[in-house]
């Protein structure tokens, strides 16, 4: 962690968000091994598909490519590529004729599952070695982390200045 003084209790937002990008690439690396160990490999834009469509019963290509910030044609071809290796079933919307739903299979879900186990016992150790405050606070600021993202997406990518301030926990 070098340019992070680890004695300084409140570090500006520039340092966290140095620390935070050299995590995230390192973890991008971790994640990419697990992902081409995987018997069918998925692009990025895949599998930012396929976590879109798990935490949903099921959308269709308009819905899923205003989540994915996508063109309906491009979307289009994702979705088939996804169908092609069994990981996505299209079926006629019951609302109209015109749409088509889209789910993730069992395969899907199961692929997922799987990529997710590979990925945790790539940072396992890592996370283990890490004392128990380290690990504890490391919870409560993801959490967080995440909280601000998800509410950010709600907002279609917009952040209030105040947000996030005034909230620290001595």
């Amino acid at each position: 962690m070098e340019g992070v003084n680890r004695f300084r209790p409140r570090p500006d937002p520039d340092e966290v968000l140095h620390v935070l990008t050299e995590v995230v690439e390192r973890i991008e690396v971790l994640w990419e091994r697990s992902r081409e160990a995987s018997p069918a490999p998925l692009s990025a834009s895949q599998l930012r598909a396929m976590f879109v469509l798990e935490r949903v019963e099921s959308l269709n290509l308009r819905a899923l490519g205003e989540a994915l910030d996508s063109t309906p044609p491009s979307v289009s071809r994702l979705c088939d590529r996804l169908q092609a290796v069994g990981f996505l079933e299209r079926s006629l919307s019951p609302n109209s004729r015109r749409e088509v739903d889209l789910r993730l299979t069992e395969r899907g879900r199961t692929y997922l599952a799987d990529l997710r186990a590979r990925r945790n016992e790539h940072l396992r150790g890592l996370v283990e070695a890490l004392p128990a405050s380290s690990r504890s606070a490391m919870v409560e600021g993801l959490t967080r982390l995440r909280d601000a993202a998800e509410d950010e997406n709600a907002r279609g990518g917009q952040v209030r200045p105040d947000e996030g301030r005034g909230t620290q926990s001595a």
